[in-house]
């Protein structure tokens, strides 16, 4: 099987693990309060990682790989695995699964903005038009076709804000150099210590039944951890472009699963809005590419 072939496949099944998160949690973990369910994902993806060094004999990596870039492990880690894992659990609580994956992936029309303002990555017109277009679709999907009257409740603007801090973290990381999989590990392990420090704040919740805690397992160690492995090793083994547009793949996926698992019906502006942000990223996919 050639590199390419294996790339393409890893990347499919990468996909198919993101697309159960929004599933796994609502059926699962919707009785644990968003911030014990995100520092109990956080653990069990760290401890998988962890582990996963340790069998691939890469444990003796961390420190060389940490000194080189110490403080953009902690502060990316507390960004996207920390604040962002917190806001998109959130999200879900408060509102249907089928908006919060519309609204959260934003993130690669946002990436493209935050890449402009801090790397100065020149904008093609073409692309900033795109940019608005794909907005446009989240002002579609909110006003329910009105575009006058935008429903901004709380949960719009948290899962607006994990989508934000995610396209932060992509493009910070995007512009370092490091071992991924080490990387991976820091970035779960800092973003779970700045969840532990908040824990006095918000408290813990321990009372979890058993369906919760095996939900819990399994998004810290399937859509969170080994997805991104996979995704990884695709990234090393496919050209990027590839990737980009196997990963608009996710949303899709994810809508099939909240209807038919969950019973969620989309209202035609949410179709509309969601097949216009849909486009906008593809779109400006093949422009970049």
């Amino acid at each position: 099987m050639k590199n390419s072939t294996k790339g393409i496949m890893y990347a499919l099944l990468a996909v198919a693990l993101w697309a159960t998160l929004g599933v796994g949690f609502k059926l699962a973990v919707t009785s644990l309060d968003s911030f014990s369910a995100t520092v109990f994902v956080g653990f069990f993806a760290t401890l998988f990682l962890f582990l996963y060094l340790l069998i691939s004999k890469k444990l003796f990596k961390i420190w060389s790989v940490f000194k080189l870039h110490p403080l953009f492990f902690i502060f990316t880690g507390i960004i996207g695995l920390g604040i962002q894992q917190i806001l998109y659990l959130k999200g879900y609580s408060l509102l249907p699964a089928s908006t919060t994956v519309i609204i959260f992936y934003l993130y690669p029309l946002l990436m493209i903005l935050l890449s402009a303002i801090i790397y100065k990555e020149k904008t093609s017109l073409k692309s900033f038009l795109l940019v608005l277009f794909g907005f446009l679709g989240v002002i579609v999907l909110l006003s329910k076709g009105t575009l006058l009257k935008i429903d901004l409740s709380m949960g719009v603007l948290i899962t607006f804000l994990a989508s934000l801090s995610w396209a932060l973290f992509s493009v910070l990381i995007k512009n370092k150099k490091f071992d991924v999989d080490v990387g991976m590990f820091f970035f779960n392990s800092f973003g779970l210590l700045s969840l532990l420090f908040a824990a006095p704040f918000f408290g813990l919740n321990f009372d979890v039944s058993v369906l919760s805690w095996v939900g819990l397992i399994y998004l810290g160690v399937f859509p969170t951890a080994i997805a991104f492995l996979l995704w990884n090793k695709a990234l090393c083994l496919s050209k990027t472009s590839t990737c980009s547009n196997i990963a608009l793949l996710t949303p899709p996926l994810s809508m099939v699963l909240i209807i038919l698992i969950l019973g969620e019906k989309l209202s035609v502006w949410q179709v509309i809005g969601f097949v216009i942000i849909l486009t906008s990223v593809y779109l400006n996919v093949k422009v970049k590419n």
